[in-house]
């Protein structure tokens, strides 16, 4: 509800008023009529006015003991002032009148009005109550004939005896002034309705909110602000500078602590730290104001850590440990020996190797040994995303900051795997433009979203893998030096397949078990001879490609057994494959003798001669007999 008063400027208008006031009065607007002359009294009761409508003096002493208060003018015009001449001439015929106005601007119109009324005219500056008694004793010592004026004066020269002429407000200017404060109380109830709501919001928030203008002085607070700033003990804190509710505190704008949209603070308070945020304020042309959120940084961190998890947890998490690990080549034991004594470590790990090596099993292995077990691991491919997408991914983007980014913004991998660990894999892959954004990121410990230009803190390790060669990288170009530095801190090689070849039946047996129970069938048994053959492939593709092949098995084979004949069927294994370079200088004793009638078949599987397998199976007889007499 807003309240409005009314000032009648003379008793016969109040009846016509109040007519109008019956028109208008809604639920919204409560108006009140009143007629006053010289009773200075009653403006000290309009505390519960919203709206102050006045004439002449009432309104120049409300506007000077409220000065904050919407107080409107109820100006007579020229043709007010005009009829107010025209009745005085009729009246009492003067020929010296007297004008007792404030009206700076008649003095041009003055010889006008003089020829108009025929009379000579003088104009009394009145501006209060004791300037009216002043002008009509100017008007008695300069024997003006008749005074032209306002209510004040008007009741001054009745009690003098004095001829007066009222100046009456037309219907039509009461009419318009009523219009505008209507207008007004409207326009009052809007802005406390919309201020209401923003109270609404700001109370439902966690956080404290002090809005502030463009010169840094406090409008508005909400209860958390009220609460945490002690704004209880700071008289008229609305208004006051925002350094003086705390030195700490600064605005968008400022010169003696700067600080820019979106940066982020932490000051403390009481003991406790808090996180300051600045966010400008926009109005239509340029900034208003600084909205500054106040939060508790260990609620934060908490909210943080749940959010972590939470998103982690939809995301990718640690799947292997190194029990998955099957190495029974001792150099395969000493690399798992010495990825365990690296998950012990703080530093960043590189693990090279060829593709399908396992990189990726090290990598979960070592992070759920470690001391950040508990805490996010996060993997990413480097090599399946363009450059500006693999950027985002990493560092996460601010809303809008580019064609097609989310409204809600994104949080990069970097920040979910806040005090856990993050798997860049194919890290040589990675364009040398964001080789260098990588490099900034592992020496400075924070990380800086697209469209940002706050920087975020983060405490991550780093494991990187790859199966190119990272030294030609740098020699051609394509790698930054001082990264690969940052980055094999501690580094690990994984040996392919093919040079651990004692690896490679126990890898098959664990994977056909594993594949067998997800297709409901029979695990498949290795005969001796299949066993031989699988030993002495190269495997390009490593523990990735035995995996195909064992699924194969599976799909394909109907009965429990593998062969040498079923190997065939799977062609791989036939023409062009070629021994397994450890098994090439490997004693002839570890052989198994093929079957006589399945020679042929399995030099072509070996891609070697029938001559050369009979060689190799008699040294290997001749081992056996000279074993047996020892």
């Amino acid at each position: 509800m807003v309240n409005v008063i009314v000032f009648v400027p003379s008793p016969s208008q109040l009846s016509y008023v109040e007519g109008l006031v019956r028109d208008m009065q809604t639920d919204e607007v409560h108006i009140d009529v009143v007629h006053r002359f010289g009773s200075p009294e009653i403006l000290n009761h309009l505390d519960s006015y919203d709206v102050v409508l006045a004439r002449g003096i009432t309104y120049r002493m409300v506007c000077a003991q409220y000065p904050g208060k919407h107080v409107i003018h109820l100006a007579f015009d020229g043709t007010d002032i005009l009829e107010a001449l025209l009745h005085c001439r009729e009246d009492f015929h003067p020929k010296k009148i007297g004008l007792c106005l404030k009206r700076d601007e008649l003095k041009p119109v003055l010889a006008a009005l003089c020829e108009f009324t025929h009379a000579d005219i003088r104009l009394y500056e009145v501006v209060d109550e004791q300037s009216a008694y002043d002008a009509v004793d100017a008007c008695q010592r300069d024997r003006v004939d008749a005074v032209v004026s306002g209510g004040t004066v008007s009741d001054i020269c009745q009690k003098r005896g004095m001829p007066c002429t009222y100046i009456n407000i037309r219907p039509a200017t009461l009419e318009r002034a009523m219009q505008e404060v209507l207008n007004t109380a409207r326009t009052i109830n809007t802005e406390r309705t919309k201020t209401n709501i923003i109270r609404m919001i700001l109370d439902n928030s966690d956080d404290a909110v002090l809005a502030v203008d463009e010169t840094g002085r406090v409008l508005e607070a909400n209860g958390q602000a009220y609460q945490l700033y002690q704004l209880a003990f700071l008289h008229n804190w609305q208004g006051l500078p925002v350094r003086d509710i705390n030195p700490q505190l600064s605005f968008i704008g400022s010169r003696e602590a700067p600080c820019r949209d979106g940066e982020e603070t932490i000051i403390n308070l009481g003991g406790q730290k808090y996180y300051v945020k600045y966010k400008l304020i926009s109005g239509e042309a340029s900034g208003i104001g600084t909205l500054i959120t106040t939060s508790s940084a260990s609620k934060i961190l908490q909210e943080e850590r749940q959010l972590r998890k939470s998103l982690v947890r939809k995301s990718s998490s640690v799947k292997y440990t190194f029990r998955d690990i099957i190495a029974v080549n001792p150099e395969m034991q000493k690399k798992v020996e010495i990825a365990k004594k690296f998950s012990q470590a703080h530093s960043n790990v590189l693990i090279t190797g060829e593709t399908g090596t396992g990189k990726e099993l090290f990598a979960h292995s070592i992070h759920a040994a470690s001391g950040r077990m508990n805490q996010p691991f996060v993997a990413i491919n480097c090599a399946t995303l363009p450059e500006n997408l693999l950027e985002s991914e990493l560092f996460g983007y601010e809303p809008g900051s580019f064609s097609g980014a989310s409204r809600e913004g994104k949080a990069g991998l970097f920040e979910l795997a806040h005090h856990g660990t993050i798997f860049l894999d194919e890290i040589g892959e990675i364009p040398v433009a964001l080789q260098a954004k990588l490099l900034r990121v592992l020496q400075e410990k924070e990380i800086r979203r697209i469209g940002s230009a706050a920087t975020i803190p983060i405490d991550v390790r780093v494991i990187a893998a790859t199966n190119v060669n990272i030294q030609e990288q740098i020699a051609q170009g394509r790698f930054r030096s001082d990264l690969l530095y940052r980055l094999n801190a501690l580094e690990i090689y994984i040996p392919p397949l093919r040079e651990r070849p004692d690896d490679v039946i126990p890898l098959m047996e664990g994977q056909l078990r594993i594949l067998a129970a997800e297709q409901g069938k029979k695990v498949p048994k290795l005969s001796a001879e299949a066993q031989d053959i699988l030993r002495l492939y190269a495997w390009p593709g490593n523990v990735r490609e035995l995996r195909n092949i064992c699924e194969r098995l599976v799909v394909l084979n109907d009965s429990s057994d593998v062969d040498v004949e079923t190997l065939n069927e799977l062609h791989v294994f036939s023409g062009s494959a070629q021994p397994s370079p450890a098994l090439q200088h490997k004693p002839a004793a570890t052989l198994v003798p093929p079957p006589a009638k399945k020679k042929k078949d399995l030099a072509r599987e070996l891609g070697v001669s029938r001559t050369t397998l009979w060689r190799m199976s008699k040294r290997q007889e001749a081992v056996a007999q000279k074993k047996d007499q020892d």
